[in-house]
Protein backbone atom coordinates (compact mmCIF):
# COMPACT_ATOMS: atom_id res chain seq x y z
CA UNK A 1 0.00 0.00 0.00
CA UNK A 2 2.81 2.46 0.88
CA UNK A 3 4.48 2.09 -2.60
CA UNK A 4 1.72 2.91 -4.21
CA UNK A 5 1.01 5.81 -2.81
CA UNK A 6 4.79 6.94 -2.72
CA UNK A 7 4.50 6.09 -6.53
CA UNK A 8 1.17 8.28 -7.14
CA UNK A 9 3.14 11.13 -5.01
CA UNK A 10 5.56 10.90 -7.64
CA UNK A 11 3.65 11.04 -10.16
CA UNK A 12 2.22 14.27 -9.40
CA UNK A 13 -1.13 13.10 -7.80
CA UNK A 14 -1.65 14.37 -4.48
CA UNK A 15 -3.96 13.01 -1.57
CA UNK A 16 -7.40 14.47 -0.77
CA UNK A 17 -7.53 16.53 2.17
CA UNK A 18 -10.92 15.61 3.92
CA UNK A 19 -13.37 18.52 4.52
CA UNK A 20 -14.47 20.07 7.17
CA UNK A 21 -18.48 19.84 7.58
CA UNK A 22 -20.14 22.26 5.48
CA UNK A 23 -22.73 23.61 8.10
CA UNK A 24 -20.48 23.71 10.85
CA UNK A 25 -19.33 27.37 12.34
CA UNK A 26 -17.17 28.57 14.47
CA UNK A 27 -18.22 28.73 17.51
CA UNK A 28 -18.70 32.93 18.54
CA UNK A 29 -19.35 34.10 22.46
CA UNK A 30 -22.30 36.46 22.37
CA UNK A 31 -19.90 38.91 24.87
CA UNK A 32 -17.91 39.19 21.62
CA UNK A 33 -20.09 40.49 19.36
CA UNK A 34 -21.52 43.25 21.55
CA UNK A 35 -18.17 44.49 22.59
CA UNK A 36 -17.03 44.62 18.81
CA UNK A 37 -20.33 46.09 16.91
CA UNK A 38 -21.81 49.22 17.61
CA UNK A 39 -25.62 49.48 16.56
CA UNK A 40 -26.81 52.69 14.70
CA UNK A 41 -24.08 55.05 16.53
CA UNK A 42 -25.16 58.04 15.03
CA UNK A 43 -28.37 57.96 12.64
CA UNK A 44 -28.73 60.33 9.90
CA UNK A 45 -31.79 58.94 7.90
CA UNK A 46 -35.08 61.51 8.01
CA UNK A 47 -38.11 58.93 8.07
CA UNK A 48 -40.10 62.32 6.72
CA UNK A 49 -38.17 62.89 3.88
CA UNK A 50 -36.64 59.70 2.74
CA UNK A 51 -32.99 61.45 2.96
CA UNK A 52 -29.71 61.23 4.52
CA UNK A 53 -29.19 65.06 6.46
CA UNK A 54 -26.42 65.42 9.22
CA UNK A 55 -29.35 67.18 11.59
CA UNK A 56 -31.71 64.46 12.08
CA UNK A 57 -32.40 63.61 15.93
CA UNK A 58 -35.31 61.98 17.58
CA UNK A 59 -38.83 63.96 18.36
CA UNK A 60 -41.48 62.47 19.88
CA UNK A 61 -44.47 64.54 19.09
CA UNK A 62 -48.04 64.94 18.98
CA UNK A 63 -48.26 65.75 15.11
CA UNK A 64 -50.74 63.90 13.63
CA UNK A 65 -49.52 64.10 9.94
CA UNK A 66 -46.68 61.78 10.37
CA UNK A 67 -45.97 59.13 12.21
CA UNK A 68 -41.97 59.62 12.11
CA UNK A 69 -39.66 59.57 14.68
CA UNK A 70 -36.62 60.84 13.36
CA UNK A 71 -36.82 63.69 11.42
CA UNK A 72 -34.28 66.46 10.11
CA UNK A 73 -34.40 69.94 11.22
CA UNK A 74 -36.04 71.10 7.91
CA UNK A 75 -39.02 69.03 8.02
CA UNK A 76 -39.24 69.93 12.42
CA UNK A 77 -39.22 73.15 11.16
CA UNK A 78 -41.54 72.62 8.09
CA UNK A 79 -44.57 70.58 10.42
CA UNK A 80 -43.72 73.27 13.19
CA UNK A 81 -42.90 70.74 15.83
CA UNK A 82 -41.28 72.76 18.73
CA UNK A 83 -38.08 71.82 19.91
CA UNK A 84 -38.83 70.29 23.60
CA UNK A 85 -39.89 67.67 21.65
CA UNK A 86 -36.55 66.65 20.60
CA UNK A 87 -34.94 63.49 22.40
CA UNK A 88 -31.86 63.20 21.41
CA UNK A 89 -28.69 65.49 20.69
CA UNK A 90 -26.73 62.91 18.00
CA UNK A 91 -26.15 64.28 14.89
CA UNK A 92 -23.31 65.68 13.70
CA UNK A 93 -24.45 69.62 13.27
CA UNK A 94 -25.36 68.81 17.24
CA UNK A 95 -21.95 67.49 18.26
CA UNK A 96 -20.76 70.88 16.36
CA UNK A 97 -22.54 72.86 18.31
CA UNK A 98 -24.02 74.39 14.45
CA UNK A 99 -27.96 73.13 15.23
CA UNK A 100 -30.12 75.43 15.12
CA UNK A 101 -34.27 75.83 14.67
CA UNK A 102 -36.44 78.39 12.78
CA UNK A 103 -39.74 77.20 14.18
CA UNK A 104 -39.49 78.46 17.89
CA UNK A 105 -36.24 78.35 20.19
CA UNK A 106 -33.67 75.65 20.18
CA UNK A 107 -32.69 73.80 23.21
CA UNK A 108 -28.71 73.33 23.88
CA UNK A 109 -27.69 69.51 23.87
CA UNK A 110 -26.47 69.72 27.54
CA UNK A 111 -29.97 70.47 28.57
CA UNK A 112 -31.39 67.05 26.81
CA UNK A 113 -31.60 64.14 28.84
CA UNK A 114 -32.26 60.94 27.50
CA UNK A 115 -35.08 59.31 29.30
CA UNK A 116 -35.55 55.52 28.05
CA UNK A 117 -39.31 56.04 27.95
CA UNK A 118 -42.30 53.62 26.05
CA UNK A 119 -42.41 55.17 22.35
CA UNK A 120 -45.72 57.45 21.47
CA UNK A 121 -46.16 56.23 18.30
CA UNK A 122 -47.25 53.16 16.97
CA UNK A 123 -45.08 51.05 14.12
CA UNK A 124 -42.90 53.37 13.32
CA UNK A 125 -39.31 52.46 14.61
CA UNK A 126 -36.72 53.31 12.35
CA UNK A 127 -35.94 49.53 11.55
CA UNK A 128 -36.84 49.75 7.73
Amino acid sequence: MGIMKDALLKAGIKGTVTPKAENEREKIHRKKITETIIHQDQRNFCEECKQVHPDVELYYHNNPTTEAEWICVKCADRMKIADNCRQTAQSDTSIKKMFRREHGATRPASEIKVVKTNKPKGDANGNR
